[in-house]
């Protein structure tokens, strides 16, 4: 099974690849291709997984997740800034809202708008419901958060987020059981704050899907469905056109709870989980050739349920299942011959 907790919990296996920072790049054509995958310093809070990770500007954030292995629990909110340019971490005002695991979000003019996601860090009397539906703006210029209209669809975990011309869309994800298979999706206005449905995801998955935005258009794939099923179709959203269009399948392996970031117009995807195994191979994804090729083998321990998102050009990736990790690499592009 691809499900996780209460009850539903993907156990993987793990395989271990050594650690080797600074080796000299060399191209490996049956490998990939080109491009460096490089360590940096370890993420500075406690190891995790099923964070969010996104972008404002020039600084990339890690918000919450869960510090507790197997089927524990221990639901964190803390919210953390990443510099790449001195490669360090300052710890942020923590989250307020209250989901821990599976948050997501986008930002729209240089603030983070976050929400849903499973827990109760706040919970009242007669509310034993896990997911949420509240939703949050972060402004890094006061450090502050400030609550904003529920998201439209209602409770869930595990949805899709992206920003496409300044508004911001949502959709998919499932309930505590993951048997409910969500496709609708909402676009978010942040200068009304107001949500309005859009057209609904036709894809397979509904949760662990993977997904980003490149040239105003959004693209959605792979992931996870009831009961048991993992595919490998992919989408493209047109906001215009208000419409999903199939394009090239994923090529490796079905799965769910992957890293993905957009560079320039190429989406890249990689590690999750199979149906059987966690996967440890990438792709990038060409949408000016609908074409999927395979990159550079990552040399570190392959993971699922990680943070991942994009600075000026460069991917980043860290944290993730199984053994709680908390290192941190970055993914370079290199063109080929």
């Amino acid at each position: 099974m691809i499900f996780k907790k209460a009850g539903i919990l993907l156990i993987v296996a793990l395989t271990l690849f050594s650690c080797k920072k600074d080796k000299p790049f060399v191209p490996n054509y049956e490998n990939g291709l080109p491009g460096y995958w490089t360590q940096l310093g370890d993420f500075e809070g406690v190891g995790r997984v099923r964070s969010f990770g996104f972008t404002i500007g020039n600084k990339g954030y890690i918000l919450g997740g869960n510090a507790a292995g197997g089927f524990n629990s221990q639901l964190i909110n803390d919210f953390w800034e990443y510099d790449p340019a001195t490669d360090k971490w300052t710890q942020k005002a923590d989250y307020p809202g209250q989901g821990g695991e599976y948050i997501r979000g986008f930002s729209i003019n240089n603030k983070g708008y976050v929400g849903t996601g499973y827990g109760q860090r706040l919970a009242t009397p007669d509310d034993n419901v896990p997911q949420n539906n509240d939703f949050w703006e972060y402004n890094p210029a006061n450090d502050k958060w400030t609550r904003k209209a529920d998201f439209a669809g209602g409770e869930r975990e595990n949805v899709i987020a992206f920003e496409i011309n300044g508004k911001g869309y949502m959709g998919l994800g499932t309930d505590n059981d993951y048997s409910a298979d969500f496709k609708d999706m909402w676009r978010y206005d942040a200068a009304a704050d107001k949500w309005t449905r859009v057209a609904d995801y036709p894809g397979t998955g509904s949760f662990g899907v993977a997904a980003f935005a490149v040239n105003g258009k959004g693209y959605a794939g792979i992931g996870g469905a009831y009961p048991d099923v993992a595919e490998k179709d992919f989408w493209q959203y047109d906001p215009d056109a208000d419409k999903w269009t199939k394009i090239a399948d994923f090529p490796g392996k079905p799965r769910a709870f992957t890293g993905q970031f957009a560079i320039g117009t190429d989406g890249y995807v990689g590690f999750g989980s199979t149906l059987t195994e966690t996967a440890g191979d990438w792709f990038k994804y060409d949408t000016m050739r609908n074409k999927w090729l395979k990159i550079t083998n990552f040399e570190g321990p392959i993971r699922y349920d990680m943070v991942s998102f994009a600075i000026d050009g460069v991917g980043y990736i860290g944290t993730g299942n199984p053994n709680l990790l908390k290192d941190f690499w970055k993914y370079t592009p290199r063109k080929t011959e």
